[in-house]
């Protein structure tokens, strides 16, 4: 069995001092959390704000971790303790270390270098990011199948994308690695951990303003994806952003920008139309493509991948074949055609992963668009990691929903009060109210307000009605779709 770094890489990758004494190690696996640690696991016990990973490392030990990092802190802390674990467990390795959390991308860094051959795509961005990427893979594994790794789930922080590049094996050509952040130089470190040779931004929003305070520091966050592209890479990013030209400005490699305004001469790719709930069609180099996920905003996200895709080498039939397999994405509209408990067939929008204002006002126009359907229902539950754009943010909100077709609109969370309010206050919604949608705002996603929520939909859908449900992953709107939809055997 073969370790994914020799100690000796390990120790000089993670400048660390091997306080054990064994002089070998051997693990094929990487855990941050002792509850996915096996045999023959690296463990890495993190330190946050509420936890200190390092008060597991005698269960890690216990379900056969190999190895463990350990902060210099925790150890001088406690070295007694720690060179007896090592006593206690003669194949143990223990390595000391200035910081867990950057050790984990040093030796992670490392690791990638070790497949120098391996082609790497990186994809950021403040929203479309994971429809992107698994676009990206379909159309990648349509030529490669197996030969192609990538971020599982949403692993795209600065410890999900060092953990998920622990997946690269020497049988995988194709890199393709999602990457996120919460915070100041995050796209940074996990850039220099992966090296791409492709890059690719979705669009520069208002995901994270809160945290980063404008636009424009998310834009200078978001192209560090691009820091080490070489001169024969490329990066690609969407023609009608106002940070296109900014966030390409220091690129080493050749500069593709992709979307509506890219002419078909430039792109081959060519709108042919929306097809609302059952997806878009376009054609590349003249082939029709008929894509299942819906929404005018999911063109702009298809229209990179075939971009990078066509600049890879990847022929028409393959990036046709992949695009037409991927259906819709859990959690991001995604798209069902459900039985109420009240009898009547409806159309479900779960878009419950994630929210800012430039998601939410994409799922509001895809809803407005969509022709041959019953009423527009909306819930909509809270924003979050606004900060202070948090007030700001949710009365847009409530403009845009003014303008909406919707029939029902139920807004859920405290910073929801704001939409609700510009909307109340409104001469357009006051003085035509009665024709106007029906509006209902619960303080808290609690259970008895999810309940009451429920039982008030059941009252008034329709045959062929819309039912949208978006917001932040913490107002687990989802749990209210289980308590409207037909249960088994009924």
């Amino acid at each position: 069995m073969e370790s994914l770094l020799t100690l000796n890489e390990l120790v000089a990758a993670v400048k660390g001092i091997n306080i054990s004494s064994k002089n070998t190690c051997c693990f094929t696996n990487v855990a941050t959390d002792s509850r996915n640690v096996s045999e023959n696991t690296m463990f890495i016990p993190l330190v946050g704000e509420f936890q200190d990973g390092h008060k597991y490392i005698s269960q890690a030990i216990e379900k056969g971790a190999s190895v463990i990092l350990i902060n210099e802190k925790n150890f001088c802390e406690n070295k007694i303790e720690y060179e007896k674990l090592c006593q206690e467990n003669s194949s143990l390795v223990m390595i000391c270390v200035k910081n867990t959390m950057t050790g984990l991308q040093d030796a992670a860094e490392a690791y990638v270098s070790k497949f120098p051959s391996l082609l790497k795509i990186c994809i950021t961005g403040s929203c479309g990011k994971t429809t992107t990427k698994e676009l990206m893979v379909a159309v990648f594994k349509a030529k490669y199948g197996e030969k192609v790794v990538y971020t599982q789930g949403n692993f795209n922080s600065e410890t999900g994308l060092p953990l998920s590049v622990f997946n690269i094996r020497s049988n995988h050509t194709i890199g393709i690695f999602e990457m996120g952040m919460n915070r100041e130089n995050e796209i940074g470190e996990i850039s220099k951990v992966l090296k791409a040779k492709y890059g690719l931004i979705t669009n520069i929003g208002t995901a994270h303003i809160g945290i980063l305070g404008s636009r424009e520091n998310i834009a200078k966050e978001k192209r560090k994806a691009f820091d080490y592209i070489p001169a024969d890479g490329a990066a690609f990013v969407p023609a009608e952003d106002d940070f296109a030209d900014y966030c390409t400005e220091k690129v080493a490699g050749k500069v593709v920008k992709f979307g509506k305004t890219v002419l078909e001469s430039e792109s081959g790719v060519k709108f042919i139309c929306d097809n609302g709930l059952k997806g878009l069609s376009f054609t590349v180099d003249g082939t029709l493509v008929n894509m299942p996920l819906s929404g005018i905003h999911n063109f702009i996200n298809v229209s990179g991948v075939i971009a990078c895709a066509k600049e890879c080498g990847i022929e028409t039939e393959y990036i046709k074949k992949g695009i037409e397999s991927l259906g819709s994405l859990n959690g991001r509209m995604e798209v069902s055609e459900s039985v109420l408990a009240n009898g009547k067939n409806v159309t479900l929008i779960k878009d419950c992963y994630n929210a800012n204002p430039d998601s939410m006002e994409k799922v509001i126009d895809f809803c407005d668009s969509l022709t041959d359907c019953g009423k527009k229902i909306f819930v909509l539950g809270d924003m979050k990691e606004l900060g202070e754009k948090a007030v700001s943010a949710h009365e847009q909100i409530g403009r845009k929903l003014l303008d909406s077709k919707a029939s029902y609109v139920f807004l859920v969370g405290s910073d929801m009060k704001n939409a609700f309010e510009v909307i109340t206050r409104s001469t357009k919604f006051t003085e035509k109210n009665s024709s106007f949608f029906k509006l209902v705002w619960k303080n808290s996603n609690s259970s008895k307000e999810f309940e009451e929520i429920a039982e008030e939909l059941l009252s008034v859908t329709d045959e062929n009605d819309v039912i949208v449900f978006k917001g932040s992953h913490s107002m687990s709107l989802d749990k209210i779709i289980p308590l409207i939809e037909k249960k088994a055997g009924e």
